[in-house]
C-alpha cells in the first residue's frame, strides 16, 4: 500500500509539474500576444509566471530526487570498498537532510511575514512565492530518507 501511495505521489508531482509548465507557457504566450499584437499587456504578466516557475522548479527537483537523477559524482564512490562507500553515502544523505531542515526552518518566518502582504497585480498572498521552497524541501527530504535506506539495504546485501 505504501508503494502504491509513493507511485501516486510521484505521478501527481510529475504530471502536476508538466501541467504547471504548460500553464506557464500558455500564460507567457498570452502575455506576449497581448503586448505585441494588441498593445495591452495584462497587469499580472510578471507575477503569475514567476510563481508558476517557482512551483515547477521545486516539484520537478523532488521528482528528480525520487528517481535518483540528482547530480552526483560517483567516480570515487565506485572505487571505494563497501563499508567506506556506505559511510560516505550516509554522510552525504545526512548532510543533505541537515541542509533541507535548515532551509525549511529558516523559510518559516519568511512565509509568516509575507502571508500578511499581497502581491500588487494578483492580490495573492506574498507567501505563495515562498511556499514552494518549503514544500519542495519536505518532498526532497522524504526521498532522501528513501535513498538513505536504499544505501543501507544495498550494503547489507
Amino acid at each position: 500500500m505504501l508503494e502504491k501511495a509513493d507511485r501516486a505521489l510521484e505521478g501527481a508531482l510529475y504530471y502536476g509539474s508538466a501541467l504547471l509548465m504548460l500553464g506557464m507557457t500558455g500564460v507567457i504566450l498570452y502575455t506576449v500576444i497581448a503586448r505585441y499584437f494588441f498593445n495591452a499587456s495584462p497587469i499580472w504578466a510578471e507575477e503569475v509566471p514567476r510563481v508558476i516557475f517557482l512551483w515547477v522548479t521545486y516539484l520537478a527537483v523532488a521528482v528528480g530526487v525520487r528517481r535518483g537523477q540528482s547530480l552526483r559524482i560517483t567516480f570515487l564512490l565506485e572505487k571505494m570498498p563497501p563499508l567506506a562507500r556506505l559511510v560516505t553515502e550516509v554522510f552525504m544523505h545526512l548532510a543533505i537532510l541537515v541542509m533541507l531542515g535548515f532551509l525549511i526552518w529558516n523559510n518559516r518566518p519568511v512565509i509568516e511575514l509575507n502571508s500578511q502582504t499581497k502581491m500588487l497585480a494578483t492580490q495573492w498572498a506574498d507567501s505563495v512565492r515562498y511556499w514552494p521552497l518549503t514544500v519542495g524541501c519536505v518532498l526532497i527530504a522524504i526521498y532522501q530518507l528513501r535513498l538513505l535506506i536504499k544505501s543501507i539495504k544495498s550494503y547489507r546485501a
